[in-house]
């Protein structure tokens, strides 16, 4: 007869078997490849980190790529909420939306350097309103910077932008926002060889990402503000309630654009500013940036679908716009209404981007359904790329990336699976 420790022994064994095989039938399989879109070859040996896109961004499960740039990740159920693929390569890490069920997940990372030089400013753009007790003027300072280094690179290190707030400014929050993926919290340091001089860290990766600084100082009524950057912009733009005045000291720099889509806002433009350019000014009065409908920037724009926001609102990545001096400017300002009225920044929440074309998977592949499917994987990251990097607008991406879908679906139903 059995001793107790040893009955409790098997026991323990046998519900340690049942989990593990309950764990097995309910775990949710997510497999991906990676692919480095500096040297246009598989990345190999990347830390892979599978988020759970619930309370808290639990990570759930950890891999590395193998030498093909493939990885395969088992997770417990989501409950029918998205998993977030993240791939951290040369210290940048670089993320996907996964869903359950949803096929492969391919992502691209970029190798990094400190030295890009093809790094250029678009867009600075200021939005004032004051505080509802009229003591305070609040301030967001919004830098859109975009990345055209060829070969494709990530601008890393400690510091990848540097920006100049005023005297007296108290930074309230600071985000990041790669083109194509989620607005993320990232702070700004001081600078403590130079006054009132911060700067990021957050790596610029290929094509376009917009950074903000909000902050704000105290106000009495009036008060006399001198921009600048460390990187020459394209455009700068002022955007003030039409409760409070607005007085360059140049008034022959400023440009003042009103839009009724927009409404009680004026926006002060300056295109292609020169470093001679004095763009100073004075604000006074109170106002507040009013609320606007989602519709408003989608029709200031030029019509189209208005995008669908998740808590907090945000900003979209304005890889659609077709001209930044003329109704680019306008998105950007409306889309940034709405992340304003909203309430800031939601990490993890701002436009989630769509999971890759659906795959089925197959366990062997092979003659010239195989070398097809590889083909069509092929596109797919060039078609990603060009996403990324602003090359392809949006109707055309859904059009090409909907026609390699057919073409991957009917492959997949030809191709030889052996056990």
């Amino acid at each position: 007869m059995p001793k107790e420790p040893t009955r409790l022994k098997h026991a323990t064994l046998f519900l340690a078997f049942i989990f593990a095989l309950t764990f097995s039938a309910n775990a949710e399989t997510i497999k991906g490849v990676v692919k480095n879109g500096t040297t246009n070859k598989p990345s190999a040996g990347d830390e892979v980190v599978l988020k759970n896109m619930g309370a808290g961004m639990e990570a759930v499960a950890t891999t590395k790529t193998n030498a093909k740039g493939e990885f395969t990740v088992s997770a417990p159920p989501s409950q029918g909420r998205p998993y977030l693929v993240w791939v951290k390569h040369q210290e940048v890490t670089y993320t996907r939306v996964a869903q359950p069920g949803g096929g492969l997940v391919a992502v691209q990372v970029f190798d990094s350097s400190a030295n890009v030089k093809d790094i250029s400013m678009p867009e600075h753009m200021l939005v004032l309103q004051t505080a509802p007790s009229g003591d305070l003027l609040k301030v967001d300072e919004l830098f859109t910077v975009d990345n055209h280094s060829t070969p494709p690179t990530t601008k890393g290190g400690q510091h990848t932008l540097d920006v100049y707030l005023p005297e007296g400014a108290k930074v309230e929050e600071t985000s990041a926002q790669p083109a194509g993926n989620m607005a993320l919290k990232t702070p700004v340091v001081p600078d403590k060889s130079a006054a009132n001089t911060f700067f990021f860290g957050f790596p610029i990766r290929p094509g376009q990402t917009q950074f903000r600084v909000s902050y704000s100082m105290p106000y009495n009524g009036k008060l006399q503000l001198n921009p600048k950057t460390a990187l020459q912009a394209g455009n700068f733009l002022v955007a003030v309630p039409n409760g409070m005045k607005f007085s360059a000291s140049d008034s022959s720099v400023y440009t003042p654009n009103q839009d009724p889509q927009i409404k009680d806002v004026t926006l002060y433009l300056v295109k292609s500013p020169q470093p001679t350019q004095k763009l100073a000014f004075e604000v006074s009065g109170t106002g507040i940036i009013p609320q606007q409908s989602e519709q408003a920037p989608a029709n200031a724009a030029g019509g189209g679908t208005p995008r669908t926001q998740g808590p907090g609102g945000g900003m979209a990545p304005p890889n659609e716009r077709p001209d930044p001096l003329q109704n680019g400017q306008w998105l950007f300002l409306g889309v940034l209404v709405i992340f304003l009225s909203a309430g800031g920044v939601f990490v993890y929440t701002t436009n989630v981007n769509e999971p890759m074309t659906k795959l089925k998977s197959a366990r062997k592949v092979k003659g010239k359904t195989g070398q097809l499917i590889d083909a069509m994987k092929e596109e797919i990251f060039q078609l990603e790329a060009d996403r990324i990097q602003g090359r392809i607008n949006g109707k055309d991406y859904e059009s090409a990336k909907a026609a390699l879908d057919k073409t991957l679906q009917r492959a997949m139903q030809r191709q030889v699976v052996t056990k």
